[in-house]
């Protein structure tokens, strides 16, 4: 099936959901699991863990788990950016150069796609490693319109593959005002999803999120920490080549753990629990996975 016919089919399932239809299942059948982890101190990133630094728990229950090369699990990222008409001029710019940075940040053999959306969601690359149709896509980037942030996340989450490591990248500058999801929908499709969610929140400090966090600063906060990414609050256009550098440089630095799930039932919600043992650091993984009867 092509990335295009899966948009479409994506949006449908949408527009049925909002409607009040069960939301979709992304994972129907598990055999091994795989986890990303990323560990960091202070400092950094911490490397030169084993397998054994780790302890993984499925449903309370512990498993053996071992560490897979990240060079044989490509990273398959899709780019959701906000392209609302507050995005005019310089910030735009400064989208399209993070962009390139953090194009520049994956290995060759990782896949990229670009999603744009305001008010409308476009599919503007499918996923691939030529970087050229990516960048290619960049330059069609223009600022119209209103911003429906929820439903894109939605939309990006429906186009992940089931099994690979998927990422999304989520870029929005404001609040949520033509979105047909609502926050519950949204956190419930993601909770089926595979894919580890990074969500950049441009927050200028002479336009900040008032309140500190809004709803919807909130929720995608915690969407993204429940995947295993995190929210990045850079506080100019300048400051977001940073942010996607780091978001790419991440993923090569990431431990990924494989088990084949032991002692505890197949179907439903799998709670995950990944810490250190022997060793010193935060570990940022996915805290559950979905698996439908």
């Amino acid at each position: 099936m092509s990335a295009r016919v899966k948009f479409s089919l994506a949006l449908v399932g949408l527009a049925g959901f909002a409607s009040g239809q069960e939301p979709p299942v992304f994972r129907s059948e598990v055999e091994s699991a795989y986890v990303d982890a990323f560990v960091s101190n202070g400092e950094g990133p911490v490397h030169g863990l084993r397998a054994t630094d780790f302890e993984l728990t499925d449903n309370a229950v512990e498993q053996t788990i071992e560490l897979v090369s990240a060079e044989t699990r490509p990273v398959r990222a899709v780019l959701v950016f906000d392209t609302s008409s507050s995005l005019a001029g310089k910030k735009l710019e400064a989208l399209r150069a993070s962009a390139e940075a953090f194009l520049d940040g994956l290995r060759s053999a990782d896949e990229a796609g670009l999603l744009a959306f305001s008010e409308e969601i476009a599919w503007l690359a499918e996923p691939t490693t030529d970087r050229t149709i990516v960048r290619n896509a960049l330059t069609r980037l223009h600022a119209e319109g209103g911003t429906a942030a929820f439903d894109a996340l939605y939309a990006a989450l429906a186009l992940s593959e089931t099994g690979s490591r998927s990422l999304v990248v989520l870029f929005t500058d404001g609040e949520d005002n033509m979105s047909i999801l609502g926050e519950r929908q949204l956190r419930a499709v993601a909770e089926r999803s595979d894919a580890l969610v990074h969500v950049v929140g441009l927050r200028e400090t002479s336009r900040p999120f008032t309140g500190g966090e809004t709803n919807q600063t909130r929720a995608f906060r915690e969407i993204a920490e429940a995947s295993g990414g995190r929210f990045w609050t850079p506080e100019s256009p300048q400051r977001l080549r940073e942010a996607f550098s780091a978001i790419a440089a991440s993923m090569n630095e990431r431990y990924v753990l494989r088990y084949d799930p032991q002692g505890v039932k197949r179907e439903g919600w799998h709670a995950l629990s990944v810490r250190l043992r022997g060793a010193s650091g935060r570990v940022q993984a996915r805290r559950g996975y979905w698996v439908a009867p």
